[in-house]
């Protein structure tokens, strides 16, 4: 199998797939080439995974950046449909121009009123207090909390299930419990009923959606 091979001081042997299918391999200086190629096809089908998980999402991001369609709720709308199901009920004009940055406002919108309304109704209903919560934008995360006990939420979220908003707002309001993610945390979160490789597999079919916008 091919891969691009990069040598450090580092102590650990890694392998990374990267959004255009190549292989990267980063590797100790001391480490053998045998012990690496043999490490590598160790993971030969992981890696496989990974780069059809990588084409899949390709397709995906072409798809929504080219307005074919519009995913809200893990659900894909046509540009009509979109219009149609969500515009005109957010007192939208018939006349708006419909372009990348109209529905990312509207998706902005819905994120502040759904998942923030969201998050209040589920801190409530574990009995936990946090202070204050806001929609941000971000590449990498999904939500995040910090040592003030504030939550903050990518709007990006909106594009999914409900069921995996609801886990990421469950997730960051463990985190007033627990702020890692070690052990005990994880374990709060399965008694809410989230399995976290379960949770995983689930979340990366969407992981195109942190790309969008």
């Amino acid at each position: 199998m091919e891969y691009n091979l990069i040598r450090s001081k580092r102590k650990t042997l890694v392998i990374k797939v990267l959004p255009d299918k190549t292989v990267l391999v980063k590797a100790p200086n001391k480490l053998s080439l045998q012990h690496i190629n043999k490490f590598v096809n160790s993971k030969k089908e992981w890696i496989q995974k990974k780069q059809q998980l990588m084409q899949n999402n390709m397709l995906e991001i072409e798809k929504y950046s080219m307005l074919k369609q519009v995913l809200i709720f893990g659900n894909s709308y046509t540009i009509e449909e979109f219009i149609s199901n969500f515009m005109k009920s957010n007192s939208y004009k018939k006349s708006l121009i419909i372009n990348k940055n109209t529905i990312k406002k509207y998706m902005v919108q819905l994120a502040n009123s759904y998942i923030l309304e969201r998050a209040a109704a589920l801190a409530k209903e574990l009995s936990l207090a946090y202070n204050g919560a806001k929609i941000m934008s971000s590449r990498r995360n999904w939500g995040s909390c910090n040592s003030l006990r504030q939550l903050r939420f990518n709007f990006r979220l909106i594009m999914l299930p409900k069921l995996l908003i609801d886990y990421v707002i469950c997730h960051e309001l463990c985190h007033l419990k627990q702020m890692n993610h070690s052990k005990d945390f994880w374990k709060l979160l399965e008694n809410l009923g989230y399995k976290k490789t379960e949770v995983k597999q689930q979340f990366n079919q969407y992981s195109f959606v942190l790309q969008l916008f």
